[in-house]
């Protein structure tokens, strides 16, 4: 249980620094970070973290594991590197260059952009709802699949659990079950990738060769 005199980091954008400063949180010199207390947070909510949140449970982060057909159809693979340039950092700076999900920030870069997909398994259709910023241990989650490939399950696995409040147990159980689910859509060699929320947002194209 974290006590509610915590201090937490908030994901405040450069030009909202001024409204963050009203509604209570106060900037930390020494890790270029605006906080605030967890037990006062009401003025604060759009600038905290998803696993501080009230109004949210867990799980704040869990794989999220894009079929085998998919695999290489990602945003950035769609769109020039001009226009995908533009929607990462536009989500970096969102965040104030946190991850959205802990509010943390990496050693050697701060955060990553993460592309949020929803699937439609009756019709086969994996939708772009969003791009956000990660740490890169939160993103070591969503990517569950290049994370084992690469021996890194452990520390995803206690991260994954540290994050949600579980115990080791309860995340090695969402991790076999994002296996499980990323097998039965893996079957299928028919998905299609929608990414109508890029271009209705950001007015880009498919690259031609798409």
């Amino acid at each position: 249980m974290i006590a509610l005199t915590t201090l937490i980091p908030l994901c405040v954008p450069f030009e909202r620094r001024k409204e963050a400063a009203r509604g209570g949180a106060t900037f930390n010199g020494e890790q270029k970070c605006w906080m605030a207390h967890l037990g006062k947070l009401d003025a604060l909510l759009p600038f905290v973290p998803y696993r501080y949140r009230p109004d949210r449970k867990p799980p704040y982060i869990r794989p999220w594991m894009v079929p085998q057909a998919l695999w290489g159809f990602n945003l950035r693979a769609f769109l020039t590197p001009e226009d995908w340039n533009r929607i990462r950092k536009d989500a970096y700076a969102r965040s104030g260059s946190r991850c959205r999900v802990c509010g943390g920030r990496g050693p050697q870069w701060p955060v990553e952009a993460d592309e949020g997909w929803a699937y439609d398994d009756a019709r086969r259709i994996q939708t772009l709802k969003g791009v956000i910023s990660l740490c890169p241990d939160c993103h070591g989650v969503r990517h569950w699949g290049k994370t084992m490939t690469e021996g890194r399950q452990g520390a995803a696995l206690a991260w994954m659990a540290e994050v949600n409040g579980w115990s080791h147990t309860e995340a090695a159980r969402c991790g076999d079950q994002a296996m499980k689910q990323w097998h039965t859509r893996s079957r299928h060699t028919d998905w299609q990738c929608d990414i109508s929320w890029a271009i209705r947002t950001w007015r880009v194209r498919k690259t031609p060769w798409y």
